[in-house]
C-alpha cells in the first residue's frame, strides 16, 4: 500500500504474527468497530 489512509477509509486486510506463534487476521477478528494498533520495535 503506497497511500495513506484517509478519514472514512476502510482498514486494509492484515495478518499479524503474534509473539506466541499465532496469527491475528484484521479486520476479520476485530471485536469492535474501532481499533488502535501500536507497533513496537523491540531491538534498536
Amino acid at each position: 500500500m503506497n497511500e495513506k489512509l484517509q478519514q472514512g477509509d476502510r482498514m486494509p486486510a492484515l495478518t499479524l504474527n503474534l509473539i506466541d506463534g499465532g496469527t491475528l487476521a484484521l479486520p476479520e477478528e476485530m471485536s469492535s468497530r474501532y481499533l488502535a494498533l501500536l507497533f513496537y520495535r523491540g531491538v534498536w
